[in-house]
């Protein structure tokens, strides 16, 4: 277990950290030009985050289901996908795949 002065002292430098690179990015973007072509590239950063979080979890887990072969997440993302296509809700997607997952490893 780790020490509270030095879980407390961590936790302090790391927000100051945060803090600093942030308010160092937002302060310097007032002096700095940015080209278009530029701010073009940085507005596809988001949605390349999502799939970088979602595959590692999808593709390198190890199953505990052996009616799938141990993939039963690649085949919750797939119907996940269908569903969301239909429904156009993310919430409910979320909601819908958690719930499969929940079901299927309680099998």
């Amino acid at each position: 277990m780790i020490e509270s002065t030095y879980f407390w002292t961590t936790t302090v430098f790391l927000g100051i950290g945060t803090f600093l690179i942030r308010g160092l990015f937002i302060f310097l973007s007032s002096k700095i030009k940015i080209s278009e072509r530029t701010k073009e590239i940085l507005s596809f950063i988001p949605a390349s985050i999502l799939p970088a979080m979602v595959s590692p979890m999808v593709f390198y887990h190890q199953g505990e289901v052996g009616l799938l072969c141990h993939k039963e997440r690649l085949v919750i993302l797939i119907l996940a996908v269908v569903f969301c296509y239909f429904v156009r809700n993310m919430l409910l997607t979320l909601g819908f795949g958690l719930g499969l997952l929940f079901l299927l490893t309680q099998i």
